[in-house]
């Protein structure tokens, strides 16, 4: 960088009833090369007035933004050098996008109300100052925000003095630390809080008025992690304060802004009479990730957006790990494997995925980037680095890689040196094989006595010579009921002598590694006598079923040597395993739903679910597993949508009820009894459900009844449905849900592609470009359309161009044809057999 920033001085002023916002600042910066233009980030913004001082003296300047390279340029008549100051004031909008300065709208008491609030992850924070919106220009910010007297402000720091003029309070915040401008927040509104203490610390939740009840619960888990952070890192969390603050208009889950993390509602506001097992769990989750990032992000940032991916798998893994000790019943990393690990294997086995570490360029590619691969991919080979090298050594890697690198940016290799100093371990040439390609192993194993033999080759869905390149360090691990032999496999083949009397065994031990195993016959045959005994741990139970079933997908496997494994699963008392098979058994059935076949795959399914059910039960009973509750509305909903007349006999006299006496049914299973009432209803219930939904008091419990609308088999329904979502009614941040529960609807194929032609233009304006939740919408088309309608997509695209989606659309295609040449095959599998 030419000029470097050292600290930015800025003053806001919004105005909610113009949705407008203005601002002056005051920059000082290091000029290290003489030159006389100076170019910053700046994007929808009018610049009113600029003075540039060089050496005290002002020099004359020009300014100039140009919108489409979203950047300010400022002509000066002499050259400049040295320290510098850059003085402007600027006009913004406080636009309704949910990205830079936004406003947010929400009802209380029956008025509307507005509050502004701030996004600037990856490149908005241009959208309200003009800076070097990149995350390497760190400096330090002194932030003042002038508003109306019945608002709050709130910053990434404390107030440090507030002062009323009139009508309006001005707020000086103290300074900030050195931090990157994705960071910064800004938030304008009627805020109520709960405080608490945590030593010197100040920790807040932050509500619109009458929803701070509803923060005890992330109040209290919120002291816990700071605590355990602290401990773990070895650092203190380097604020004076921390506020969690829910915001009522949020396109992500949430945001890591230093010291004023913001969040959706439904991720933080947590209500024991109204809210399900699953939101709680969630909204620990998402904390836990967020004050991860307080140190891993904000205190060492990445030097460019390309190791993003470090920073939010790092946050994930972590987060997980953290929950899990507060929460042990939640058996949380077997979920990390059943949910991280299906998403990124799904999306990793496709020809048109990308390598973690990715080459980024312009902030429209970065947006592409906050994937399955990012996140759920980078954890789980995050996990299998601790379990190569230790949880000692990795801790200690860490701990190093934080203290060396605090308030200054990073790269990923520093952190792989780190670990592999403090383990003495080949860590940075085995990560990178799982970090700069694409995909992930499959390892092939053939038994022949005593001897093993093992390949490895990439593994894809859609098979396909010029993608098969590939060659990975696998930490091979062997183990029966405990761990028998660990090797890194580094090369194309080699061979394993299994210790003499080995009763059987399973590679991948413990799942720990992000590859997939194709076992021979021989070996198949005894392990679904293994998994029948329940002589392996539950995770390799799970791991060995997973994997055959995406063999099935791939075409490496027959659909009726699955359905065959799955009866050893009828007595498997282990969350994980049991929600897999019924997911696949599931997923089989919905696939050959207009299939003469289906009868036989529902057969296996529907026996399948009945026993989970029977073993649960419908209602939840104090002795219940937290995960009894994740799998019982699972069931249920399954089953109903299966048809199966008891459960919706049952279902639909409870749902009756709950008309009635809204507290009568379970928050964990009012969403399935909904739906079923949907699948089995007319246009009354579709009226019933709407009037719910338009009369839920939190957001949460309106999602519910969202979701339930979509249920219906009715096609005019389901296109009301549609239509509904596209109404004032419901926020632009929920937009994506209707169209992937229409989507995952058996009956959804008939309409919503129709629906989504018919209405982009409509969407394209009510999500906003450039909004992550797009991928969402252009990805729930896999699920309704086969590869007879490819070239019509790919035109359809080429007529509607949304930026920031071209990786998804290929993504979207080539899952179509994935899942029509499946069903073709299951078509000759079963009419053959």
């Amino acid at each position: 960088m030419e000029i470097i920033p050292i600290n930015y001085q800025l003053t806001f002023e919004p105005d909610l009833k113009k949705f407008t916002f203005s601002g002056s600042e005051i920059i000082s910066a290091d000029c290290k090369k003489s030159n006389n233009t100076i170019i910053l980030d700046c994007a929808e913004l009018k610049i009113t007035s600029c003075i540039v001082k060089s050496q005290g003296k002002i020099v004359k300047s020009s300014p100039k933004t140009n919108e489409k390279k979203e950047e300010l340029q400022i002509k000066l008549s002499q050259k400049i050098k040295g320290k510098i100051t850059i003085d402007l004031e600027f006009q913004g909008i406080l636009n309704d996008r949910l990205l830079g300065f936004y406003r947010s709208q929400y009802v209380q008491n029956g008025k509307t109300k507005y509050l502004a609030t701030t996004q600037f992850e990856a490149a908005d924070a241009r959208r309200a100052f003009p800076c070097w919106d990149e995350p390497e220009a760190k400096a330090t910010f002194d932030i003042s925000i002038i508003a109306d007297n019945k608002f709050t402000a709130i910053s990434n720091m404390p107030i440090k003095s507030k002062k009323k003029i009139g009508a309006k309070t001005i707020y000086h915040f103290s300074k900030t630390p050195i931090v990157s401008t994705y960071l910064i927040y800004l938030g304008v509104g009627e805020f109520e809080y709960l405080t608490g203490r945590v030593g010197k610390i100040q920790i807040r939740v932050i509500t619109t008025k009458g929803n701070k009840s509803k923060g005890k619960f992330s109040l209290d888990l919120g002291k816990k992690l700071l605590t355990s952070y602290e401990k773990y890192f070895g650092i203190k969390y380097p604020l004076p304060k921390l506020d969690l603050i829910a915001v009522p208009d949020f396109a992500a889950g949430a945001m890591e802004n230093w010291g004023a993390i913001t969040f959706r509602e439904t991720i933080l506001l947590y209500d024991p009479k109204t809210s399900s097992t699953k939101t709680k769990q969630f909204i620990a989750e998402v904390i836990s990730h967020e004050i991860a990032h307080q140190w891993f992000g904000n205190l060492v940032t990445m030097k460019w957006w390309n190791d993003l991916w470090l920073n939010e798998s790092f946050a994930t893994f972590m987060a997980t790990k953290f929950v899990d000790k507060f929460y042990p019943e939640w058996d949380l990393w077997n979920q990390f494997v059943e949910d991280a690990m299906n998403v990124a294997m799904g999306l990793d086995s496709l020809k048109t995925t990308h390598p973690i570490d990715v080459k980024v360029n312009s902030p429209a590619e970065i947006r592409e980037i906050f994937d399955a691969i990012s996140y759920d991919k980078g954890g789980c080979i995050l996990r299998m680095l601790e379990h190569y090298v230790g949880e000692p050594n990795f801790q200690k890697g860490l701990k190093k890689y934080l203290s060396d690198f605090k308030y200054q940016n990073a790269k990923g290799q520093d952190l792989w040196d780190a670990i592999g100093k403090a383990s003495k371990m080949p860590v940075s040439s085995m990560v990178n094989t799982w970090l700069k390609q694409p995909g992930f192993p499959l390892v092939e194993i053939n038994q022949d006595g005593n001897t093993l033999k093992l390949e490895q080759k990439r593994y894809l869905l859609e098979p396909d010579k010029k993608f098969n390149k590939g060659l990975w360090s696998i930490p091979l691990s062997l183990g029966l009921e405990s761990e028998i032999s660990k090797k890194l496999f580094t090369k194309k083949s080699m061979s394993i002598k299994l210790p003499k009397n080995t009763l059987g065994f399973v590679a991948n031990y413990g799942r720990k590694g992000f590859f997939r195993v194709k076992y021979d016959e021989g070996i198949l045959l005894d392990l679904k006598m293994l998994v029948d005994e329940k002589r392996i741990p539950a995770i390799d139970r799970w791991a060995i079923q997973n994997d055959l079933f995406s063999l099935c997908v791939s075409g490496d496997e027959q659909v009726r040597n699955y359905l065959d494994f799955s009866d050893a699963y009828f007595e498997e008392d282990s969350y994980l395993a049991s929600v897999n098979v019924a997911h696949n058994l599931a997923s089989l059935y919905f696939r050959a739903f207009d299939e003469p076949f289906a009868e036989e795959i529902r057969g296996y399914a529907v026996n399948y679910f009945r026993k989970i059910l029977f073993n649960l039960g419908w209602d939840p009973k104090k002795s219940d597993k937290h995960t009894d509750a994740l799998l019982r509305g699972f069931t249920i909903s399954v089953l109903g949508k299966m048809n199966d007349d008891v459960v919706t006999e049952e279902a639909l006299r409870r749902y009756k009820k709950f008309l009635k006496s809204p507290s009568s049914i379970s928050p964990d299973l009012i969403e399935s009894i909904c739906s079923i009432a949907a699948w089995n209803g007319n246009a009354k219930t579709h009226s019933e459900l709407t009037k719910l939904y338009k009369n839920a008091k939190t957001m949460e419990e309106k999602l519910r009844f969202l979701g339930a609308l979509c249920s219906f088999k009715d096609k005019k329904l389901l296109v009301k449905s549609l239509d509904f979502s596209q109404t004032s009614q419901v926020r632009s941040q929920n937009m994506q849900l209707p169209i992937m529960k229409v989507a995952a609807n058996p009956y959804g194929d008939k309409v919503l592609w129709v629906w989504l032609k018919k209405n982009w233009k409509r969407i394209n304006k009510k999500v906003g470009h450039g909004n992550p939740l797009f991928n969402r919408i252009v990805a729930s088309i896999a699920s309704v359309a086969d590869d007879s309608m490819e070239k019509e997509i790919k035109t359809f695209f080429k007529k509607n161009p949304t930026p920031g989606t071209e990786r998804t659309q290929s993504q979207t295609l080539e899952r179509i044809r994935i899942n029509s040449k499946f069903l073709r095959r299951m078509r000759k599998e079963f009419k053959d057999g």
